[in-house]
C-alpha cells in the first residue's frame, strides 16, 4: 500500500472510532498531511486545529501533545503545529475587510474577534483609545456569538455595511441604534466561520 492509502486507512479507523463514541453525525475529512518532526510520522490536520499524528504504515495514530526533549528544555511540537495552524486560518482575513482603529503611533496591530452584544467586547471597546495611546491599534473581526441570521448578526452586518463603520460598531457596543442596511460583499458570515474554526 501507498503512504497516502495508509494515511486514508488510519483516519478511515479515527472515524469509525470518533463514530462509536459519538453519537452524533460528525462529517470529518483530510484537510492536509504534512511530514513531523518525527521520522516516520505524519502530521494530519482533519478539521479540528489539533492534528492526529500517523504512522508512516498507517497501523497507529496518536492524539494529542508530543514534545521535543532539548538539551535545557522541553518544546510541546503539538502547541507549534497550532499556532502555525490557527497562523495559515487567519491569512483568510483581510485587512480591509476588518474593522481598525488604527494608533497614530503604531508598534503592534491586534486582530479581536468581537460581538456587539458582548459584555467584555463592549469594555474592551471603552479602553481602546488607551491601547491606541500606547500604540495599539485594534482590527475588529465579526464574530456574532449567537451565529449567523441572528439579532446580532444582522447589527453587525449593518456595521460592516455603512459608510460609516467605524462609528457604526461603537454605537451598536454602546447599545445604540443604527440604521441596518445590507451589501452583498458583508464580511460577518466569514469572520464567524473563520472564528468557529480557530
Amino acid at each position: 500500500m501507498t503512504l497516502l492509502s495508509n494515511l486514508i486507512l488510519s483516519f478511515a479507523r479515527l472515524i469509525i472510532i470518533s463514530l462509536i463514541a459519538v453519537t452524533s453525525s460528525a462529517t470529518l475529512s483530510i484537510f492536509c498531511i504534512k511530514k513531523s518532526n518525527i521520522p516516520g510520522l505524519y502530521t494530519v490536520y482533519y478539521g479540528d486545529l489539533e492534528p492526529i499524528y500517523v504512522s508512516e504504515d498507517g497501523g497507529f495514530f496518536i492524539y494529542g501533545d508530543i514534545y521535543k526533549i532539548n538539551s535545557n528544555s522541553i518544546t510541546n511540537i503539538t502547541d507549534l503545529d497550532i499556532n502555525k495552524r490557527r497562523s495559515e486560518i487567519l491569512k483568510d482575513l483581510h485587512s480591509y475587510k476588518l474593522i481598525s482603529f488604527k494608533a497614530e503611533k503604531e508598534e503592534y496591530s491586534v486582530v479581536v474577534f468581537t460581538d456587539v452584544d458582548c459584555g467584555y467586547c463592549r469594555k474592551l471597546h471603552k479602553e481602546i483609545e488607551d491601547y491606541n495611546d500606547i500604540g495599539i491599534t485594534i482590527k475588529y473581526a465579526a464574530f456574532p456569538r449567537s451565529g449567523i441570521g441572528s439579532e446580532a448578526f444582522s447589527k453587525m452586518v449593518g456595521a460592516w455595511c455603512s459608510n460609516d463603520k467605524k462609528s457604526s460598531l461603537t454605537k451598536l457596543k454602546n447599545d445604540e441604534d443604527i440604521v441596518i442596511s445590507f451589501c452583498e460583499d458583508q464580511p460577518v458570515s466569514k469572520h464567524f466561520v473563520i472564528g468557529k474554526k480557530l
